[in-house]
């Protein structure tokens, strides 16, 4: 087992299923799943205007991924 020592740790931001652990811990049967579905794509061009719009995304059956 490698040893690593810091003098210090600064963290920004946790997020999706990241975790930060400290001193002796078993993360017994962790997991995490996630999904995220954005459908707007994207907008090229100068002075576009973006208004009343809807987005709808495509969520794949189990079997379709």
């Amino acid at each position: 087992m490698a040893n690593i020592h810091y003098h210090s740790i600064k963290v920004n931001k946790i997020q999706n299923s990241s975790g930060l652990f400290y001193g002796v811990n078993i993360q017994y049967k962790w997991n995490h799943k996630s999904r995220i579905s954005d459908g707007f794509g994207k907008v090229v061009g100068n002075s576009n205007k973006i208004l009343n719009n809807t987005t709808i995304a495509k969520i794949p059956k189990k079997n379709d991924e």
